[in-house]
C-alpha cells in the first residue's frame, strides 16, 4: 500500500511514487487574478460509483460551501480550482485521475449551479485529461453572491487495476500550485475496490437447437435428436448460442471472445445478430466469419455460430471455446450434428395390421405420438447407407389387390421430444395410416408394398412389404376372457386377456373397443378398464413384470366379468390358494415322519435289550 502526506503533496511528488496522477501546469495565467476571499471553506468528498470494481471507472463526487463574493472589479475571467489525487493505492495499483461534469459520473447526476445575486452565473468546466475542475467567473466583473453550498459539482473519475482500499483527495488549489497547502481546503473519501468477476464456464452455456428454425437455442433443444440432411443448402442444419457469463451470473463479454472448429462434415458461420432460419450457403466462401475453424468471434447476447452442410454424409463434431480478459482459454460446450446422405433402404413394420372390413382408416399418422390412442397402421424407417435416419422422404404404396386394400396412405415423420412418450424413434421414422377398401370381407388377406424414389437412379423405388388381413366386428361374433393362470397366490399379479372373434370365426379388427372388466372379489392394482382389441387380443398387461392388476388376498375362487359387445356376460375363474392350507400340510406330513421315526427308533432299541 502506498499513501502520501498531505502536508504538502505536489504534482512531481505524486508522480515520484508511482501514481502518475498530476502534470505540472502554470500557477495562473496572464489577466487573472486569485479570488483568495471566495475560495471554498469547506469540500465533500463521496464515492458515487455502487460497487467500485477494478476495470470499470470509478467516479468520487465533490462539492464544495463558499462565502459571499462581493462583484469586484478585476475578477474577469477569475477561477475556483478544484483538483485530486489518489493519495493512498494498493501496491502495484498506480492509475490516473480524470475530471468529469456531474452528468457524466457513474452513476449520473446533476450539478448544483452557482446561485449568483448578481451579474453572471459562472461556467463549471472539468479538464478532458487532468484532475482539474474549475468554476469560471464571467467577464464582465459584475459577479456577486451570497454564502451558500453546492452539493455536487462535478466528480473525478479514475479506473482501477488492484482491488484493495483507495483513498482520494479532493482540495481548492486556491493558489493553483498542484499542491495541497496546509491553509488550503481538502477532504478525503475511503474508496474500497473489489476484483472484477471472472468467466465462469458452469454459469455459462453454449446449447444448441437442430434444425432450421429459429428456436432459441436450451438444454431442451440441445437433448432433441441431432440428425440432419447433408444436402448443401441456405437451411441451417442447427444453431449453437453461446451465453457468456461471470461469477456472479452477469453478461461477461469484456475482453472475452469466442472460437470454433468443425471435425468431421460441414462448415461453420458466426454472426452478431438475432438468430434467422437462413445463414448457409450452398457454395460458402470461407472467411473470419465462415469456414471450418473460427476464430477471436465477439460474444455477446445475441453471439450465435450457424453449423451448415457442405453435401458430405457424417458425424460432425463442433467444439466451442471462449478465451477470457485473462487469455485464458476454457472449452464451453462441444456438439454433434449427425449429416445423413441419400436413402438407401426402408423398413416397413406393421402395427395394426387387421383392417376393418367393409373399408375403414386404419392407425393414425401423427408426427407427435403423445396420446396412447395415436398408434399407426404401421412405421416406415428410412436409412442412408451409414444407418442414420432420412427426414424429408415421401412415401406411396401398390395395393396387391386394391379390392381389399387401397393403395393410397398417410405418412408423417415422427417427432421425437420429451412429451412424445409414445414416439416411433424421431428423425428416419414415419407413422403411416393405411385403409381397407369397401368390398373386403373378413378373411380376406393382401400386402401393400410401400416405396420411396430410389436416390441412386431416380426411375426405381426402394420398397417394403406390410401383409394386411381383413377382420369384423363382436357385435355378430363373441368374446371371451380369459386369466393367464389357474391359481395364484395371494396378491400374485395376473394377466387379463379379452379375445375377440367377428361372425366368420376371424380375429375382429384392431383398434376396436375391448370391454372393461369386474370383480366378484377386490383385486390388487388397477382394474382393467375398457382397451382396445390389436390382432384379436386385449390383454392387461404384455407381461407379469408390467402387470397392473393382482390377484385378490382373500384365499378361494374369484370370478372376472365383463359385457361382450353382443351383450352377453363373460366370465373367467381363478382361484386364489390358501397359504395357511399349505402350511397345515406340510405339518402334517412333517408329523408322519417323526411318527415313522419313532417307530423305527423303538425297533432297534427291541433288537437292543434296551427297555
Amino acid at each position: 500500500m502506498k499513501t502520501i502526506s498531505l502536508k504538502k503533496v505536489s504534482a512531481v511528488a505524486v508522480a515520484s511514487l508511482g501514481f502518475g496522477l498530476l502534470s505540472v501546469v502554470p500557477a495562473q495565467a496572464a489577466g487573472e487574478e486569485l479570488l483568495g476571499a471566495v475560495n471554498a471553506t469547506a469540500i465533500t468528498a463521496s464515492v458515487v460509483t455502487v460497487t467500485p470494481t477494478t476495470g470499470s471507472a470509478v467516479s468520487v463526487k465533490f462539492g464544495a460551501t463558499f462565502a459571499a463574493l462581493t462583484a469586484t472589479v478585476g475578477t474577469t475571467s477569475d477561477k475556483v480550482t478544484f483538483k485530486a489525487a489518489l493519495t493512498s493505492v494498493p501496491t502495484g495499483g498506480s492509475v490516473g485521475v480524470t475530471s468529469v461534469l456531474a452528468a457524466n459520473a457513474s452513476p449520473a447526476g446533476t450539478a448544483t449551479a452557482v446561485a449568483v445575486t448578481a451579474g453572471t452565473v459562472p461556467t463549471l468546466t472539468a479538464s478532458a485529461s487532468l484532475p482539474k475542475f474549475e468554476i469560471v467567473l464571467a467577464a464582465d466583473d459584475l459577479t456577486a453572491w451570497s454564502a451558500q453550498t453546492l452539493a455536487y459539482l462535478g466528480a473525478f473519475n479514475f479506473t482501477p487495476t488492484k482491488a484493495g482500499a483507495h483513498s482520494m483527495t479532493v482540495w481548492n488549489d486556491a493558489d493553483r500550485d498542484d499542491t495541497v497547502d496546509a491553509t488550503e481546503t481538502y477532504q478525503t473519501a475511503a474508496i474500497t475496490v473489489v476484483a472484477a468477476s471472472g468467466y465462469s464456464n458452469s454459469l455459462s452455456t453454449g446449447f444448441i437447437t437442430y434444425g432450421d428454425g429459429t428456436t432459441t437455442p436450451s438444454s431442451t433443444t440441445s437433448a432433441l435428436q441431432n440428425i440432419q440432411s447433408a444436402t448443401a443448402s441456405t437451411a441451417n442444419r442447427a444453431t449453437i448460442s453461446a451465453v457468456i457469463n461471470d461469477t456472479a451470473g452477469a453478461a461477461y463479454a469484456s475482453g472475452a471472445s469466442l472460437s470454433a472448429e468443425i471435425s468431421g462434415p460441414g462448415y461453420l458461420k458466426w454472426a452478431n445478430q438475432a438468430i434467422t432460419a437462413t445463414q448457409c450457403d450452398v457454395s460458402p466462401t470461407y472467411a473470419a466469419n465462415v469456414g471450418r475453424s473460427l476464430a477471436a468471434r465477439a460474444v455477446d447476447a445475441q453471439s450465435v455460430v450457424y453449423v451448415c452442410a457442405d453435401g458430405t454424409a457424417g458425424v460432425a463434431t463442433v467444439t466451442i471455446k471462449i478465451t477470457d480478459a485473462a487469455d485464458v482459454v476454457t472449452t464451453l460446450a462441444v456438439r454433434t450434428v449427425t449429416f445423413t446422405g441419400a436413402v438407401a433402404k426402408i423398413a416397413a413394420t406393421g402395427v395394426l395390421t387387421i383392417a376393418k372390413s367393409g373399408g375403414a382408416a386404419l392407425g393414425t399418422s401423427t408426427a407427435d405420438r403423445d396420446l396412447v390412442t395415436e398408434v399407426p397402421s404401421f412405421i416406415v424407417n428410412a436409412t442412408d447407407s451409414a444407418g442414420n435416419g432420412v427426414s424429408g422422404l415421401t412415401f406411396t404404396a401398390v395395393s396387391s389387390a386394391t379390392a381389399i386394400m387401397q393403395s393410397s396412405l398417410t405418412c408423417t415423420e415422427d417427432i421425437k421430444t420429451t412429451a412424445n412418450i409414445y414416439s416411433s424413434g424421431g428423425v428416419g421414422f414415419y407413422n403411416c395410416l393405411a385403409t381397407s377398401s369397401s368390398g373386403a370381407v373378413s378373411g380376406n388377406t393382401a400386402t401393400l408394398t410401400v416405396r420411396t424414389v430410389n436416390p441412386a437412379d431416380a426411375t426405381t423405388y426402394l420398397t417394403s412389404d406390410v401383409k394386411y388381413t381383413i377382420g369384423g366386428t363382436a357385435a355378430t361374433g363373441s368374446e371371451v376372457l380369459s386369466f393367464d393362470k389357474l391359481s395364484y397366490a395371494p396378491g400374485e399379479a395376473m394377466i387379463i386377456t379379452r379375445t375377440g372373434k367377428d361372425s366368420s370365426g376371424n380375429p375382429v379388427h384392431d383398434f376396436l373397443a375391448s370391454p372393461a372388466v369386474a370383480f366378484n372379489k377386490a383385486p390388487g392394482g388397477t382394474v382393467p378398464a375398457a382397451g382396445v382389441y390389436v390382432g384379436g387380443k386385449s390383454a392387461s398387461s404384455t407381461t407379469t413384470a408390467t402387470a397392473t392388476v393382482f390377484a385378490p388376498v382373500t384365499p378361494g375362487s374369484f370370478i372376472a366379468t365383463a359385457t361382450a359387445a353382443n351383450g352377453a356376460t363373460i366370465t373367467a375363474t381363478a382361484t386364489v390358494t390358501d397359504a395357511n392350507a399349505a402350511l397345515l400340510t406340510q405339518i402334517d406330513a412333517l408329523n408322519a415322519k417323526i411318527v415313522a421315526l419313532n417307530a423305527l427308533i423303538a425297533k432297534i432299541m427291541k433288537k437292543l435289550g434296551v427297555k
